[in-house]
């Protein structure tokens, strides 16, 4: 491929729904932290020039400790993420532009440069992914997802949920086909002046960073097209309890794309 990637681990949210006291990506996964697995993931990625991590205030050292231990070939760095997701992830950006130039320092105007923005709770997101999202932005695509098919049917909500019977209701609505649905994972990858500009203007409209659910929206915001490649099953999000069981599973029983 021939071209630099650089990536930013959001890793500052909290392991409340896992009901863990401590950030989610400290939470244990097959005796290791989640930021360990992810972190692990990236290491045979070809190409990879450098990697922020963000991290709540208070952990910052523990989480330089998860990278060191790692054992990681790559250059990291461990950076205070924000209040949001969307802050979080500008604030790597920024981290990102800061690198030592012999760590292989990107340019926020850079367009040959790859950014991926990844999440620490996808930890057993496989290699095969990295490398597609990769190739599908060296293929000259801005902004690329990679993406899963639904399971499910998904209902529309029409009206406000209400209780009978001490049972919560809720009134449904439309049935959208969900053969034009797709679940999006991470990582999310971009042209680097594409996601650079994105995040500056998403900081710029809006100093809390809430108003963008993922990073593909805010490039959508500037007018450049999305696209799709495929994810896998293997990298869940490992949000609640019955997640992290589903991942110590895969994670003993490795599943080969």
């Amino acid at each position: 491929m021939g071209r630099s990637i650089y990536c930013v681990v959001t890793a500052a949210g909290s392991g409340t729904r896992l009901g863990n006291p401590e950030p989610k990506a400290l939470v244990k996964l097959a005796g290791s932290p989640l930021l360990h697995h992810a972190l692990r993931a990236l290491e045979p990625l070809q190409g990879l020039a450098g990697v922020v991590i963000t991290a709540p205030q208070d952990y910052l050292e523990t989480f330089a400790q998860v990278a060191q231990g790692a054992a990681l070939s790559y250059p990291w760095k461990v950076i205070a993420g924000g209040t949001t997701r969307q802050n979080s992830v500008y604030q790597g950006l920024q981290g990102l532009l800061s690198f030592d130039r012999g760590a292989g320092q990107v340019t926020a105007d850079d367009p040959e440069a790859i950014v991926l923005i990844h999440d620490a709770a996808r930890a057993l997101t496989p290699l095969q992914q990295f490398q597609r999202v990769c190739a599908a932005v060296a293929s000259g695509c801005p902004a690329v997802v990679p993406a899963t098919e639904l399971v499910d049917t998904v209902r529309e909500v029409a009206g406000e949920s209400f209780t009978r019977q001490e049972v919560e209701i809720t009134p449904a609505g439309a049935t959208p086909d969900r053969a034009h649905l797709r679940c999006v994972q991470t990582p999310q990858g971009f042209a680097g002046n594409v996601i650079f500009a994105a995040h500056q203007q998403g900081h710029e409209e809006d100093q809390a960073g809430d108003g963008a659910l993922d990073d593909a929206m805010l490039v959508a915001r500037l007018g450049y097209q999305q696209y799709f490649v495929a994810g896998s099953r293997q990298a869940l999000k490992i949000t609640y309890p019955l997640d992290l069981q589903l991942a110590t599973w895969l994670a003993q029983n490795p599943n080969r794309e």
